[in-house]
Parts: structure tokens; C-alpha cells; sequence
């Protein structure tokens, strides 16, 4: 199958999939605890982030040139894999050490961390780069979620290990 054919196919399942989140998201019924945002403001937020996410997929297969669309199924696309599943795999393998590290070491060290090791993974190399990244993830989106949403998100162990 070309490239094309499966960017139109995933456009569509999360167009459906992400329409029926939205649907199922709105449903949700506040508390009287519930905020200005809502219980169902978050989720719903990420339900259109990935509508719009997937129908930007579906019209990107639209817009390829023909060109594009007519090398062989043998070749690989730059950066592409022989088996996609494996590289799948071992995003799910980087999530489940995320999971597993979050109650430990807290969001803000543990999504550092996490990007770092995605971005390693997928082929960024620069120390610079990628110790810059780590350090100014988690710190921004604390920030975005503590202070802006009022998530407070998980400290971890480690606050209790220094005393707070």
C-alpha cells in the first residue's frame, strides 16, 4: 500500500475515532467541585487536537504530487524503517519506563527525561540539543499545566526524600 493510500486511511479512523472521543468527552457531566475548564474541558481539548491532527492527514495524502506517489513499495522513505512495528515497539517500551518512573522522580523530571529519550530514539543526536530539550520540557509544562490550568501534576518521591 502507498503512503498516500495509508495517510488517507488514518485520516479517516482518527477523524472517526477522535469525532466519537469529542461526543463521548461532552457527555461527562460536572461536579459541583468542577472549575471554570470544567471536567470535560481537557479531554474534549484533546479530542479536536486530534481531529484537527487527523484531518491535516488526511488532506496532506490530497496534496502529494504524483511523483511522490509513484515510487515502488520496495523503497523506504528517508528516515522510514523496514519494520515499522519495531520502532512502534520501542516508543510503547520508552512509554511504559515513562509510566513506571512518574510516581519516582515526578512529572517534571520524568517528562524531561522522556523527551529526551524520544527525540534520541528518533534520531536526534546533538548533546546540546537534547540536554537543552530535557531541561526546559518539564519546567514549561508544569508551568503551562500548575499554573495556567491548575493541574497540579504528580511531584514524585523525591520531594518527600528532601523534605517538602
Amino acid at each position: 500500500m502507498i503512503a498516500q493510500h495509508t495517510d488517507r486511511l488514518t485520516g479517516i479512523l482518527g477523524i472517526a475515532v477522535s469525532s466519537m472521543y469529542v461526543y463521548q468527552a461532552s457527555l461527562i457531566e460536572d461536579s459541583l467541585l468542577a472549575d471554570a475548564v470544567g471536567v470535560a474541558g481537557v479531554p474534549t481539548a484533546i479530542g479536536y487536537l486530534m481531529l484537527a491532527a487527523s484531518m491535516c492527514l488526511f488532506l496532506k495524502s490530497w496534496w502529494k504530487t504524483k511523483q511522490k506517489a509513484e515510487v515502488s513499495e520496495e523503497e523506504t522513505e528517508p528516515g522510514g524503517s523496514e519494520h515499522p512495528h519495531w520502532k512502534a515497539l520501542g516508543l510503547l517500551a520508552l512509554l511504559a519506563a515513562f509510566v513506571a518512573i512518574v510516581p519516582v522522580l515526578g512529572f517534571v523530571v520524568s517528562i524531561g527525561l522522556f523527551v529526551a529519550a524520544v527525540a534520541y530514539y528518533a534520531g536526534a543526536r546533538d548533546a546540546k540539543t537534547l540536554m537543552w530539550c530535557a531541561l526546559l520540557t518539564g519546567p514549561m509544562l508544569w508551568l503551562s499545566f500548575d499554573y495556567a490550568l491548575e493541574i497540579h501534576l504528580p511531584t514524585g518521591m523525591w520531594s518527600q526524600w528532601i523534605g517538602k
